[in-house]
């Protein structure tokens, strides 16, 4: 029997085992609610970093612009339009990456600083004198251009203001300018580099040039129609408004806009947008900071069938389900402004740049309901679930979805007329990559090495290579672009033309490159390999140039001895051209 002494002693210890529960949960909320103020509230240090130049700073692009298939991380620094400016560390630190590449960020060193944030500074000409040798060093120990290096801490400690390289125009720049970021170093987040103090002169307002209104639903349109309506805009400064329109249902907005800075012809992207419903903020979003892996949502925040059809980026005041993007503060009803008969709405949308510069979009709606007189076209093929494998097969070809290929369910046409094999959707941007896959049975053991898989596309039915991967008869390309797939063969060899020497003129003592052209009319330069004596030399490639170079300076020359340079250079699908030339080294 339990007395009633111990029955109060279990109630007693029962009590404080729930208030210690209770006071636990507390602390660890208020924890939490503390820590998300600081995120939220998160102060930037201004006076941190210094300037990557010494020149005045001016910018070819801002930070989260819209770029193809991708936000801009960073700001571009414009170098006077040439290559060679000095290019220093803002801040102390220690070089934590070196990349070099023929694409992307071409040559470009990372910086981890003591505070937490990581700078990165692209498309580099070259490093300086230390962190070159380091570089070179690899390369040629690993007999390769492209190489990534992760130097220890204690390898390139750097002092704000050190020399770390010479601005340049490498990998997919187009025109010489430092692309610079400040990023996150745990997680990689890219900071909008405004925030930490970097100069913005800007006393004009962003630019309105479209809006245009999305019917959402079956049961939603716009002045009697299911498809989208730009809106005549009329300007007035920075105000900006429509006539009013007549709508029903569920429906979205978008904008076309940019921004310009003062004193430069350069176009920006925006820095916030705000939207409000009859007074009531609706939706909101700020480019301050870019989360990584959050690129591919780029083509969801965007219409990318009129993208796709005239270049021109509307961004959707609205989000879609499959928008994963962290940058809106406010998303009341993901944006979507759902019109009753017979009430009035006035939309008002704000268009600002960093420097609070605005520009105001104001659009008046009545709700009306009346006939669908145009709807949107129905959509051909056979469902795809989008988050699951999908496999199509043809007789002698086949097309796999991975799961999650598409943001969301479709549908999809996969067809093979005679050679050409076509792949089908309402347009829509992919997720990833899918595999479209052919049975090449019908080429000889001879035809078969020069294959590969094209698509095609254009009025004119160009032919585009795609990387083809090859096992027996099997070809095999990943792809992220629906379309039309054909198989093809390419059998001429890369055209390599040394520049700057020749048999005829050899002696290279005046020389401190030697320069090669090397093109390709169809697939593209996929390998190279340079040797002299037979020792492998660096060769670096500068595919918007069309030029390979070897600097002499890598090598030590003699007079007494006689060199014998060689380049072979392979296309894609592996034709292969040699270039084999005398040295003599005569001061």
């Amino acid at each position: 029997m339990i007395s009633i002494l111990e029955t109060c002693n279990f109630a007693r210890l029962f009590i404080c085992i729930k208030m210690i529960k209770r006071i636990s949960f507390l602390i660890i909320y208020f924890s939490f609610t503390f820590l998300f103020a600081q995120q939220s509230q998160k102060e930037y240090p201004r006076d941190y970093f210094g300037s990557p130049l010494d020149i005045p700073l001016s910018y070819a692009g801002n930070f989260c612009e819209l770029r193809g298939n991708h936000f801009h991380a960073g700001l571009d620094i414009k170098t006077d339009g040439k290559q060679g400016q000095n290019v220093y560390a803002t801040a102390d630190g220690y070089i934590s990456c070196i990349r070099v590449s023929t694409y992307g960020y071409g040559k470009v060193i990372y910086i981890d600083h003591p505070n937490g944030y990581t700078t990165v500074y692209a498309h580099l000409q070259k490093f300086a004198p230390e962190i070159e040798k380091y570089v070179k060093e690899n390369q040629y120990k690993a007999e390769k251009y492209e190489i990534e290096l992760q130097p220890k801490p204690t390898d390139f400690v750097v002092k704000k203001g050190d020399l770390i390289a010479l601005s340049g125009n490498t990998g997919g720049s187009a025109g010489p300018h430092v692309h610079y970021e400040i990023r996150d170093t745990h997680t990689q987040n890219a900071y909008n580099p405004f925030l930490f103090g970097y100069p913005c002169d800007d006393d004009i307002s962003p630019l309105v040039f479209k809006v245009i209104a999305y019917p959402l639903e079956d049961t939603s349109a716009i002045e009697g129609k299911q498809t989208k309506k730009e809106l005549y805009l009329a300007k007035e400064k920075t105000a900006y408004h429509t006539a009013k329109i007549y709508a029903q249902g569920k429906i979205g907005l978008g904008i076309q806009a940019i921004d310009k800075m003062t004193g430069t012809y350069n176009t920006y992207g925006i820095y916030k947008v705000t939207m409000s419903v009859n007074g009531s903020p609706k939706l909101s979003y700020t480019f301050d900071e870019l989360v990584s892996g959050e690129d591919p949502y780029l083509n969801t925040f965007i219409d990318y069938p009129l993208f796709t059809k005239v270049g021109s980026r509307i961004q959707l005041l609205y989000k879609e389900p499959y928008n994963k993007l962290s940058i809106y503060s406010l998303a009341q009803d993901n944006g979507v402004i759902d019109i009753e008969e017979g009430f009035t709405y006035l939309i008002e949308i704000e268009v600002e740049d960093f420097n609070h510069n605005k520009a105001t979009i104001t659009i008046p709606i009545e709700g009306k309901k009346e006939a669908i007189t145009e709807r949107n076209l129905e959509n051909k093929g056979i469902p795809l679930v989008a988050n699951r494998d999908n496999m199509y097969k043809t007789d002698q070809a086949s097309v796999f979805f991975p799961e999650n290929t598409f943001f969301h369910d479709t549908f999809i046409e996969v067809q093979q007329k005679g050679d050409t094999l076509s792949v089908n959707a309402p347009i829509q941007p992919l997720q990833k990559q899918y595999n479209v896959v052919f049975n090449a049975t019908k080429y000889t053991s001879e035809e078969l090495p020069y294959v590969c898989i094209a698509s095609v596309r254009g009025k004119k039915a160009k032919k585009y290579y795609q990387n083809t991967y090859r096992k027996g008869n099997i070809l095999t390309s990943r792809v992220k672009t629906l379309g039309k797939f054909v198989l093809t063969t390419d059998k001429q060899a890369p055209t390599v033309k040394a520049l700057n020497f020749s048999k005829a003129k050899n002696n290279i003592a005046k020389l401190d490159k030697l320069k090669v052209s090397v093109t390709d009319n169809f697939s593209g330069i996929g390998k190279y390999t340079a040797t002299i004596n037979g020792k492998w030399v660096l060769m670096e490639y500068e595919h918007k140039e069309n030029l390979l170079f070897f600097t002499l300076a890598d090598k030590y020359f003699t007079e007494e001895e006689e060199y014998l340079f060689e380049l072979t250079v392979a296309d894609k699908v592996g034709n292969q051209t040699t270039l084999s030339i005398p040295l003599v080294y005569k001061p």
